[in-house]
């Protein structure tokens, strides 16, 4: 063989030598990621970034003129009293200003609010003070609702003061508006010169001076800023005398009752696939609010007997547009229509037409216990803002003393993709969430909370079937997989409908017994209430122990929950017709206890088999280091898509 020949061929086996190491190595590295899959501890699946939300409270040391939080221990039966805790309108402004700009995501007000765009800006004016001709809730001469201690109830309606900050900060230091329009629907008065209205009234929520919040009116807002530098025209809508729209665009005035054409359809702007949750035919919905470009949501921060507390998603019964469905004044279509129980899912409907773009949460005074109207006022002074409603509610719940998760509405809002209320995809800046907690004392009938279980893996049902019978063949000592078999019944993944809260509905007929399984993490040992109940009777095993000694149809029992995991067994029996299940965790003040979490038992997560929804520890897969391969392949599973921080 000539050299010319050798050296050829040594470059084409070494060529070759290359290619196949270059094959083995994409065949190690696929083989690598499908045949090793698992669940790294600490792993989050999240939408691309954590939502924002800003707190700032009026004793923070940068502010010019701090306060304090909260009214002194000898105010606390009279809040009104404590003069050192008021707040003006400057300090007001100061507190709402650091709160926008302490939010510098993406969905801080300032990149929500784009050139040439109309902002509606919503506050809650549901009542408005007493005068001659007009009586409501607020004033101590309103309503016999036994309205706090017998005192004006200045924590029902947004401060007028924030209100003002809010806009100023848009002309001022936003300035990308061409229109600002503050719009609202108050339930509980009517306005002046229409002909619903007496005319002998003295004022309405727009021009009446409030007061508590430096006799400010909405017309002197109006007023103090409709001849701006920027040219921003500055006005009022009064949704409740704003014209309507159907489904094919046809405009009514607020006078006529009985429209010609359909309701326009609960949308679905996020693409879920979730619409409706109270009305399937829909509604009609405000000119403005369908025409504006962006709406800022400025609620109150109240307790509700109805979904908990009230803040940015309730705040949405001012724009039902109830003029468009009967002549009777007033919001109570919303509960009229499928019970007070359903009305959390009417303001979620009414939410989904104009979404929140941004939220300031004004927490100056609040209302605790039987809120909205019968409720205390309570001192706060704090300010939060984001750009995720879903991610503010949750932090402001929070803030008075609620899990978010407990919060119905949330969970429904959610699902139709407005945010997360989860507090661990939620990045708080400015004070924390624990520096600034004041728990509100909580509605007596808390009609749609708090929150159970919501998923499970579900066994059954057994027919001819008894308490007495183990069908698991060990009931305290079972850990089930989704897809194992017991006595020929697969385990499998069972949800509460969102419209059923966490009530599980389970198999229909006689005699029957249906299993259900859950793990309940635990970030420390604690002391919590299991509530269980069910349409005949219930067995509950926890970490393998039997909550009670025999089925009842109730149960509420003191447990002790480690920290970790804890195995949660639920036994049904019916004994004729439907069947259905509710169990949950309870603390002392009604809430899931912070710190809990129900989980699903997944397929095995780790390299090695596990009975566990996660890996112990971190693992990886193989690495292969050579001269074409510098990455490591990790290999994880999500329980759902999304964007996922490996830390």
């Amino acid at each position: 063989m000539s050299k010319g020949l050798k050296r050829r061929w040594l470059w084409f086996t070494i060529g070759l030598g290359l290619i196949l190491l270059l094959l083995v190595d994409i065949w190690q590295a696929d083989r690598a990621r499908v045949a090793r899959p698992f669940l790294p501890k600490g792993v989050v699946a999240a939408p691309g970034a954590k939502s924002v939300v800003a707190i700032v409270g009026s004793d923070d040391p940068d502010l010019s003129s701090p306060a304090p939080l909260t009214v002194s221990q000898e105010y606390v039966d009279n809040p009104h009293n404590d003069v050192e805790a008021r707040l003006s309108k400057e300090q007001i402004e100061q507190m709402v200003y650091k709160a926008l700009n302490l939010d510098t995501s993406e969905r801080s007000i300032r990149n929500v609010v784009e050139p040439g765009d109309w902002v509606v800006v919503k506050p809650n004016i549901v009542t408005c003070p007493d005068g001659k001709n007009i009586h409501t809730a607020w004033g101590q001469r309103g309503w016999s609702r036994g309205t706090n201690r017998g005192q004006d109830h200045w924590g029902q309606t947004t401060d007028l003061r924030v209100v003002r900050a809010v806009i100023k900060y848009l002309i001022e230091e936003e300035g990308d508006a061409r229109r600002i329009t503050i719009a609202e629907g108050g339930a509980e008065w009517t306005k002046l010169g229409e002909s619903n209205t007496n005319p002998d009234q003295e004022h309405d929520g727009w021009t009446v001076h409030w007061p508590p919040f430096d006799s400010l009116s909405y017309i002197d807002i109006i007023n103090e800023f409709k001849d701006n530098d920027k040219g921003i025209q500055v006005d009022i809508v009064d949704l409740n005398y704003d014209d309507y729209l159907d489904k094919d665009g046809n405009s009514y005035p607020w006078t006529n009752h009985n429209p010609a054409g359909d309701p326009i359809p609960v949308p679905d702007p996020n693409g879920t696939g979730v619409t409706w949750f109270q009305r399937p035919e829909g509604y009609y919905v405000s000119k403005t609010l369908w025409e504006c470009d962006k709406l800022i949501n400025i609620p109150a921060m109240k307790t509700h007997d109805i979904p908990g507390e009230t803040t940015i998603f309730k705040q949405y019964v001012g724009t039902y547009m109830h003029n468009a469905y009967e002549a009777t004044w007033g919001k109570m279509g919303l509960h009229r229509y499928a019970g007070n129980e359903k009305v959390p899912n009417g303001f979620v409907d009414l939410f989904s037409y104009r979404p929140t773009d941004y939220a300031v949460v004004e927490g100056i005074w609040g209302v605790e216990g039987n809120g909205p109207q019968t409720g205390d006022d309570v001192k706060l002074n704090v300010i939060v803002a984001g750009g995720d409603p879903v991610a503010t509610e949750a932090v402001t719940a929070q803030i008075m003393g609620f899990n978010p998760y407990d919060i119905y509405h949330l969970h429904l809002a959610a699902a139709k993709g407005f945010g997360t209320w989860d507090i661990n995809q939620i990045e708080v800046v400015g004070r924390s969430i624990e520096e600034v907690r004041r728990p509100f004392r909580k509605p007596e009938n808390w009609l749609t909370g708090p929150m159970g279980i919501t998923r499970w893996l579900v066994n059954g049902p057994y027919e001819e079937a008894s308490m007495d019978t183990d069908y698991l063949d060990g009931e305290a000592t079972v850990r089930p997989k989704e897809g194992d078999e017991h006595n020929g019944h697969i385990w499998r993944v069972a949800q509460c409908e969102l419209n059923n809260r966490s009530t599980l509905y389970l198999a229909e007929g006689s005699d029957l017994v249906t299993y259900a399984f859950t793990w309940v993490e635990c970030n420390e040992e604690m002391a919590a209430y299991l509530v269980a109940e069910a349409d005949d009777k219930i067995k509950v095993w926890l970490n393998g122990e039997p909550v009670v000694d025999r089925g009842k149809r109730w149960i509420n029992q003191l447990v002790t929950l480690h920290q970790g995991l804890n195995p949660l067994l639920v036994k049904v029996l019916n004994t004729g017709g439907k069947s259905s299940m509710e169990v949950g965790l309870r603390d002392n003040d009604r809430n899931t206890p912070l710190g809990v979490q129900y989980l699903l038992v997944r397929p095995p997560t780790a390299v090695e088999e596990s009975r566990h929804p996660k890996s112990s520890d971190f693992k990886l897969s193989q690495n292969f280091p050579n001269p074409f391969n510098s990455s490591t392949w990790v290999c994880f599973e999500l329980s759902c898509p999304g964007h996922v921080n490996l830390s």
